[in-house]
Protein backbone atom coordinates (compact mmCIF):
# COMPACT_ATOMS: atom_id res chain seq x y z
CA UNK A 1 0.00 0.00 0.00
CA UNK A 2 1.41 3.41 -0.98
CA UNK A 3 1.89 6.28 1.51
CA UNK A 4 -1.02 8.09 -0.12
CA UNK A 5 -3.30 5.08 0.24
CA UNK A 6 -2.23 4.59 3.87
CA UNK A 7 -2.98 8.26 4.61
CA UNK A 8 -6.40 7.89 3.01
CA UNK A 9 -7.12 4.80 5.11
CA UNK A 10 -6.00 6.59 8.29
CA UNK A 11 -8.26 9.51 7.45
CA UNK A 12 -11.15 7.15 6.84
CA UNK A 13 -10.63 5.59 10.27
CA UNK A 14 -10.52 9.01 11.90
CA UNK A 15 -13.77 10.02 10.20
CA UNK A 16 -15.62 6.82 11.16
CA UNK A 17 -18.70 7.57 13.21
CA UNK A 18 -18.79 6.69 16.87
CA UNK A 19 -21.06 3.84 17.88
CA UNK A 20 -24.64 4.93 18.60
CA UNK A 21 -26.49 2.35 20.75
CA UNK A 22 -29.77 3.96 19.72
CA UNK A 23 -29.27 2.38 16.29
CA UNK A 24 -28.60 -1.25 15.31
CA UNK A 25 -25.13 -2.59 14.62
CA UNK A 26 -24.42 -4.95 11.71
CA UNK A 27 -21.60 -7.47 12.04
CA UNK A 28 -20.60 -8.79 8.61
CA UNK A 29 -19.50 -12.39 9.18
CA UNK A 30 -17.30 -13.22 6.22
CA UNK A 31 -17.25 -17.05 6.09
CA UNK A 32 -14.09 -18.65 7.53
CA UNK A 33 -12.91 -15.54 9.35
CA UNK A 34 -13.51 -16.62 12.97
CA UNK A 35 -17.09 -15.37 12.80
CA UNK A 36 -18.44 -18.14 15.02
CA UNK A 37 -15.86 -17.30 17.68
CA UNK A 38 -16.62 -13.60 17.30
CA UNK A 39 -20.34 -14.32 17.68
CA UNK A 40 -19.50 -15.62 21.14
CA UNK A 41 -17.84 -12.29 21.97
CA UNK A 42 -20.80 -10.33 20.57
CA UNK A 43 -23.25 -12.32 22.68
CA UNK A 44 -21.12 -11.58 25.72
CA UNK A 45 -21.38 -7.86 25.00
CA UNK A 46 -24.96 -7.56 23.81
CA UNK A 47 -26.70 -10.48 25.48
CA UNK A 48 -28.59 -13.12 23.51
CA UNK A 49 -31.79 -11.07 23.62
CA UNK A 50 -30.14 -8.23 21.70
CA UNK A 51 -28.73 -10.44 18.94
CA UNK A 52 -30.28 -11.34 15.59
CA UNK A 53 -28.72 -13.69 13.03
CA UNK A 54 -28.55 -13.60 9.25
CA UNK A 55 -27.81 -17.06 7.82
CA UNK A 56 -29.26 -19.09 4.99
CA UNK A 57 -30.88 -22.44 5.68
CA UNK A 58 -29.16 -25.72 4.88
CA UNK A 59 -30.88 -25.86 1.49
CA UNK A 60 -30.11 -22.26 0.65
CA UNK A 61 -33.27 -20.72 2.08
CA UNK A 62 -32.81 -16.95 2.45
CA UNK A 63 -32.66 -15.56 5.97
CA UNK A 64 -35.59 -13.68 7.44
CA UNK A 65 -35.34 -9.94 7.94
CA UNK A 66 -34.92 -9.09 11.61
CA UNK A 67 -37.14 -6.38 13.13
CA UNK A 68 -34.67 -3.62 13.94
CA UNK A 69 -34.61 -1.89 17.31
CA UNK A 70 -32.15 0.24 19.31
CA UNK A 71 -29.14 -1.65 20.58
CA UNK A 72 -29.67 -4.68 18.36
CA UNK A 73 -26.66 -6.46 16.82
CA UNK A 74 -27.34 -8.34 13.57
CA UNK A 75 -24.56 -10.84 12.81
CA UNK A 76 -24.34 -13.12 9.81
CA UNK A 77 -23.35 -14.04 6.26
CA UNK A 78 -24.40 -11.08 4.17
CA UNK A 79 -23.71 -11.49 0.44
CA UNK A 80 -24.70 -8.94 -2.21
CA UNK A 81 -24.26 -11.40 -5.08
CA UNK A 82 -26.61 -13.93 -3.51
CA UNK A 83 -29.32 -11.34 -2.91
CA UNK A 84 -28.81 -11.31 0.86
CA UNK A 85 -26.47 -8.33 1.24
CA UNK A 86 -26.72 -6.00 4.18
CA UNK A 87 -28.00 -3.12 2.04
CA UNK A 88 -30.51 -5.36 0.27
CA UNK A 89 -32.02 -6.37 3.61
CA UNK A 90 -31.32 -3.25 5.65
CA UNK A 91 -30.92 -0.15 3.44
CA UNK A 92 -30.68 1.97 6.59
CA UNK A 93 -27.61 0.09 7.90
CA UNK A 94 -24.92 2.61 8.80
CA UNK A 95 -23.00 0.96 11.64
CA UNK A 96 -20.86 -1.92 10.38
CA UNK A 97 -18.01 -4.04 11.71
CA UNK A 98 -16.12 -6.76 9.87
CA UNK A 99 -13.18 -9.15 10.20
CA UNK A 100 -11.18 -10.27 7.15
CA UNK A 101 -8.57 -12.98 6.68
CA UNK A 102 -5.57 -13.54 4.42
CA UNK A 103 -7.35 -14.24 1.10
CA UNK A 104 -5.49 -17.43 0.18
CA UNK A 105 -5.80 -18.91 3.67
CA UNK A 106 -9.50 -18.14 3.61
CA UNK A 107 -9.82 -19.71 0.15
CA UNK A 108 -8.29 -22.98 1.36
CA UNK A 109 -10.39 -22.98 4.54
CA UNK A 110 -13.56 -22.32 2.54
CA UNK A 111 -12.73 -25.17 0.14
CA UNK A 112 -12.33 -27.57 3.07
CA UNK A 113 -15.54 -26.35 4.67
CA UNK A 114 -17.48 -26.83 1.43
CA UNK A 115 -16.40 -30.48 1.48
CA UNK A 116 -17.76 -30.71 5.03
CA UNK A 117 -21.04 -29.13 3.95
CA UNK A 118 -21.47 -31.60 1.09
CA UNK A 119 -20.90 -34.50 3.51
CA UNK A 120 -23.43 -32.97 5.90
CA UNK A 121 -26.18 -32.66 3.29
CA UNK A 122 -25.99 -28.88 2.96
CA UNK A 123 -26.87 -27.57 -0.49
CA UNK A 124 -23.77 -26.33 -2.38
CA UNK A 125 -24.63 -26.70 -6.11
CA UNK A 126 -21.40 -25.05 -7.29
CA UNK A 127 -19.42 -27.64 -5.35
CA UNK A 128 -21.48 -30.76 -6.02
CA UNK A 129 -18.58 -32.61 -7.67
CA UNK A 130 -16.25 -31.92 -4.67
CA UNK A 131 -13.35 -30.58 -6.79
CA UNK A 132 -9.76 -30.72 -5.64
CA UNK A 133 -8.10 -27.48 -4.59
CA UNK A 134 -6.41 -26.67 -7.90
CA UNK A 135 -9.61 -27.31 -9.86
CA UNK A 136 -11.55 -25.09 -7.48
CA UNK A 137 -8.94 -22.36 -7.90
CA UNK A 138 -9.20 -22.63 -11.69
CA UNK A 139 -12.97 -22.15 -11.43
CA UNK A 140 -12.55 -19.14 -9.20
CA UNK A 141 -9.98 -17.61 -11.56
CA UNK A 142 -12.45 -17.88 -14.41
CA UNK A 143 -14.83 -15.45 -12.68
CA UNK A 144 -14.35 -11.71 -12.24
CA UNK A 145 -13.76 -11.33 -8.47
CA UNK A 146 -16.25 -8.47 -8.35
CA UNK A 147 -18.89 -10.90 -9.65
CA UNK A 148 -17.85 -13.97 -7.63
CA UNK A 149 -20.20 -14.83 -4.74
CA UNK A 150 -17.42 -16.91 -3.17
CA UNK A 151 -15.10 -13.90 -2.91
CA UNK A 152 -15.13 -12.09 0.43
CA UNK A 153 -15.68 -8.90 -1.59
CA UNK A 154 -19.30 -10.03 -2.06
CA UNK A 155 -19.76 -10.05 1.71
CA UNK A 156 -18.97 -6.37 2.10
CA UNK A 157 -21.72 -3.78 2.12
CA UNK A 158 -20.76 -2.15 -1.19
CA UNK A 159 -18.89 -3.08 -4.38
CA UNK A 160 -15.15 -2.42 -4.38
CA UNK A 161 -13.76 0.18 -6.77
CA UNK A 162 -10.56 -1.34 -8.23
CA UNK A 163 -9.18 2.18 -8.60
CA UNK A 164 -9.64 2.89 -4.88
CA UNK A 165 -9.92 -0.35 -2.87
CA UNK A 166 -9.55 1.30 0.53
CA UNK A 167 -12.68 3.37 -0.08
CA UNK A 168 -14.81 0.25 0.37
CA UNK A 169 -14.38 0.81 4.14
CA UNK A 170 -16.24 4.10 4.41
CA UNK A 171 -17.16 5.88 7.67
CA UNK A 172 -20.09 3.49 8.19
CA UNK A 173 -17.48 0.89 9.17
CA UNK A 174 -16.94 1.56 12.85
CA UNK A 175 -14.11 -0.98 13.02
CA UNK A 176 -12.29 -3.33 10.65
CA UNK A 177 -10.12 -6.20 11.86
CA UNK A 178 -8.30 -9.28 10.60
CA UNK A 179 -8.23 -12.79 12.01
CA UNK A 180 -4.42 -12.97 11.90
CA UNK A 181 -4.56 -10.33 14.65
CA UNK A 182 -7.76 -11.52 16.24
CA UNK A 183 -7.05 -10.42 19.81
CA UNK A 184 -6.01 -6.92 18.73
CA UNK A 185 -9.01 -6.70 16.39
CA UNK A 186 -11.50 -7.68 19.09
CA UNK A 187 -9.80 -5.27 21.48
CA UNK A 188 -10.40 -2.46 18.96
CA UNK A 189 -14.02 -3.44 18.38
CA UNK A 190 -14.59 -3.55 22.13
CA UNK A 191 -13.17 -0.03 22.45
CA UNK A 192 -15.35 1.24 19.60
CA UNK A 193 -18.47 -0.25 21.19
CA UNK A 194 -17.56 0.85 24.72
CA UNK A 195 -17.37 -2.76 25.94
CA UNK A 196 -14.63 -4.52 27.90
CA UNK A 197 -12.42 -6.80 25.83
CA UNK A 198 -13.06 -10.52 26.44
CA UNK A 199 -11.11 -11.94 29.36
CA UNK A 200 -9.95 -14.82 27.18
CA UNK A 201 -10.01 -15.78 23.52
CA UNK A 202 -12.51 -18.49 22.64
CA UNK A 203 -12.02 -20.26 19.31
CA UNK A 204 -15.07 -22.13 18.00
CA UNK A 205 -15.84 -24.16 14.85
CA UNK A 206 -12.18 -24.87 14.09
CA UNK A 207 -11.08 -27.24 11.36
CA UNK A 208 -9.54 -29.71 13.81
CA UNK A 209 -12.72 -30.33 15.77
CA UNK A 210 -14.21 -33.88 15.74
CA UNK A 211 -17.17 -32.99 13.54
CA UNK A 212 -14.74 -31.92 10.81
CA UNK A 213 -13.05 -35.32 10.52
CA UNK A 214 -13.03 -36.24 6.85
CA UNK A 215 -12.13 -32.78 5.57
CA UNK A 216 -9.38 -32.96 2.91
CA UNK A 217 -5.91 -32.26 4.24
CA UNK A 218 -4.55 -30.91 0.95
CA UNK A 219 -2.93 -27.49 1.48
CA UNK A 220 -0.93 -26.78 -1.73
CA UNK A 221 1.23 -23.86 -0.55
CA UNK A 222 2.57 -23.77 -4.11
CA UNK A 223 -0.77 -22.28 -5.14
CA UNK A 224 -0.43 -19.23 -2.89
CA UNK A 225 1.47 -17.17 -5.45
CA UNK A 226 -0.95 -18.25 -8.16
CA UNK A 227 -3.81 -17.01 -6.01
CA UNK A 228 -2.07 -13.73 -5.17
CA UNK A 229 -1.46 -13.01 -8.86
CA UNK A 230 -5.03 -13.94 -9.77
CA UNK A 231 -6.76 -11.88 -7.07
CA UNK A 232 -4.84 -8.62 -6.52
CA UNK A 233 -8.05 -6.77 -5.65
CA UNK A 234 -8.74 -9.10 -2.73
CA UNK A 235 -5.22 -8.50 -1.45
CA UNK A 236 -5.56 -4.73 -1.87
CA UNK A 237 -8.72 -4.77 0.26
CA UNK A 238 -7.05 -7.03 2.82
CA UNK A 239 -4.13 -4.57 3.02
CA UNK A 240 -6.64 -1.77 3.53
CA UNK A 241 -8.22 -3.76 6.38
CA UNK A 242 -4.83 -4.13 8.07
CA UNK A 243 -4.24 -0.40 7.70
CA UNK A 244 -7.69 0.39 9.13
CA UNK A 245 -6.97 -1.87 12.10
CA UNK A 246 -3.71 -0.04 12.80
CA UNK A 247 -5.32 3.39 12.36
CA UNK A 248 -8.22 2.45 14.62
CA UNK A 249 -5.92 1.19 17.35
CA UNK A 250 -3.93 4.42 17.20
CA UNK A 251 -7.14 6.44 17.49
CA UNK A 252 -8.05 4.60 20.71
CA UNK A 253 -4.51 4.54 22.06
CA UNK A 254 -4.32 0.74 21.94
Amino acid sequence: MSDGEAEKVSGSAASARGYDPARPLFSLHVPKTAGTSFRNDLEGWFGREQMAFHYRGDQGEPPARAPLRPGLCVHGHFNRLRGIGVRQYYPEADQLIVLLRDPFDRFVSTWRYLHFQIRSGVSAPDFADAPDLETWLDRRRAVDPTEDPFSFLAQLADPTDPADPAAVFGPQYLAVGVTERYVQSVELIAAVLGRPPPAEVTRLNRAGEPHRLGDPAEARPDLRQVYERAFPLEYAVYAAALARLEAGRRTFGL
